[in-house]
């Protein structure tokens, strides 16, 4: 009888700490989307585009990776794209990127230049942006 109390005890104390944890922090998804823009045509059936939305908040601290998509195949460019990020991990006073890398058969072939700086504090995130790419030596 005492152990089957002790287990009861457990199992409500676990039910609590698990509830606490939960409503601590609910995701709450927002999306940003624009569309990757190449200079030269690729070929559809070996190329991938990586898409990366980057927090780069903090000064000599490596950037933090808040969604990612890997665009296999894109059937034209200019590519859409669109990346689910959870909108708590996002601070009005942050600093946000886009970094976009395609690569055919496997290798690197283009990245984009510099980084997209990107608005997440707004209302409304960023609806579009477009992401012109350089090749690589």
């Amino acid at each position: 009888m005492m152990h089957d109390l002790a287990r009861r005890l457990l199992i409500a104390g676990a039910t609590v700490w698990l509830a606490a944890c939960a409503s601590t922090g609910h995701y709450q998804p927002a999306t940003v989307s624009g569309q990757v823009i190449s200079p030269v045509a690729l070929p559809a059936a070996t190329t991938a585009v990586q898409i990366r939305l980057l927090d780069v908040s903090r000064d000599g601290a490596p950037a933090r990776l808040l969604a990612e998509q890997t665009l296999e195949r894109p059937a034209r460019f200019p590519a859409p794209f669109s990346l689910i990020y959870d909108r708590q991990a996002v601070k009005s006073d942050g600093h946000y990127q886009l970094e976009v890398e395609i690569f055919v058969d496997g290798q690197l072939r283009l990245q984009s230049p510099h980084a997209a700086p990107v608005d997440l504090s707004a209302a409304h995130p960023v609806a579009a942006i477009e992401v012109k790419m350089l090749g690589v030596k």
